[in-house]
């Protein structure tokens, strides 16, 4: 590959309890290319999940769960996409592991419209944010689903004017749970897996992380564990649940606001927030104005413009908080 990226493999086999060990399952990587990594298993009607890590750490690697991208291949070939992200030049670097299984691997639930508010710590210190992008927005880019595309499903929190230096905005764990993966994004992306819900994971962009952060430490709800990490970026949180949807593995993102208690949410409340939903656009109303998306860019048809709060569609893009 001439696009700057080396590209390391590194297979995990995993057996089934239920097998011999004369029948292990197994899963090999075929090929890598520009966009694909190709594999095949020992037999059919197999999970397989592909996890991919930016610096090879041995003994958090092996026992990971594979939950970076994860498929059900009723036959014994098949690949993986590989996320424009990763193809970029912030990821020098890359190890990839493979994991086969004949039931679902890490933590999924069906999916259900209805959705636990269990999150009664705040991220980020309120006083100082003057606005808040809209769930399903056209602000930023695109960070969709596997149910919905070309939407911006997170909220970027914009810091006030009064707040000079954006690295005094404290970051705190939403939740309790499990730091399961740190990535480079302008800081460090910060993804904890809840122990109270495994199947939801909170990701919080653009961290200048405190030196305890590692991967693999528990972290307490309310845990302080860095500042925004400067000027030159947005804090934003995305809320992904690991879902089956008819026995299929798909990754759903809901708003942040989604899983708030009612007490967290009064403390937005207080700043000018009537209901969830002033947050957040409808999958219906998204779909009634839709973003056109190159990758994970938003861009303009001839004859549109941008929104007159710097977003793209019709729709408003941003909350703006009374003061606090």
């Amino acid at each position: 590959m001439n696009m700057g990226i080396k590209f390391t493999v590194c297979l995990l086999l995993v057996l089934s309890s239920i097998f011999s060990e004369s029948q292990e399952l197994r899963t090999d990587i075929t090929d890598i290319n520009y966009s694909n990594i190709s594999y095949s298993n020992s037999k059919a009607n197999l999970f397989v999940g592909l996890d991919y890590s930016e610096a090879l750490e041995t003994n958090s690697w092996h026992d990971a769960e594979a939950t970076g991208m994860i498929v059900h291949e009723a036959g014994t070939h098949g690949s993986f996409e590989i996320p424009i992200l990763l193809l970029s030049q912030q990821y020098p670097k890359l190890f990839f592991r493979t994991k086969v299984s004949e039931s679902i691997i890490g933590s999924w639930i069906p999916y259900t419209e209805i959705v636990p508010q269990f999150v009664s710590h705040d991220y980020i210190e309120l006083e100082k944010i003057e606005y808040i992008s809209r769930f399903r927005s056209g602000a930023g880019h695109d960070y969709s689903d596997d149910y919905e595309e070309c939407r911006s499903m997170k909220h970027y929190f914009h810091p006030h004017s009064s707040v000079s230096n954006w690295t005094s905005i404290n970051i705190y764990s939403p939740v309790s749970g499990t730091i399961i993966d740190l990535s480079d994004s302008n800081g460090t992306r910060v993804t904890i897996q809840s122990s109270q819900n495994p199947a939801y994971q909170f990701i919080i962009f653009h961290v200048g992380i405190l030196p305890k952060i590692m991967k693999g430490y528990k972290v307490s709800a309310g845990e302080h564990i860095g500042t925004h990490a400067g000027n030159s970026t947005i804090s934003d949180i995305a809320v992904r649940i690991f879902t089956l949807h008819n026995g299929s593995p798909r990754k759903r993102l809901i708003s942040y606001f989604d899983v708030m208690t009612d007490s967290l949410f009064s403390a937005y409340q207080t700043r000018g927030l009537q209901n969830r939903e002033d947050v957040i656009i409808s999958a219906e109303d998204r779909d009634n104005d839709p973003l056109n998306c190159n990758g994970e860019e938003f861009y303009l048809d001839e004859g549109e413009t941008m929104h007159p709060d710097g977003g793209y569609g019709s729709l408003n893009n941003k909350f703006y908080l009374s003061e606090p």
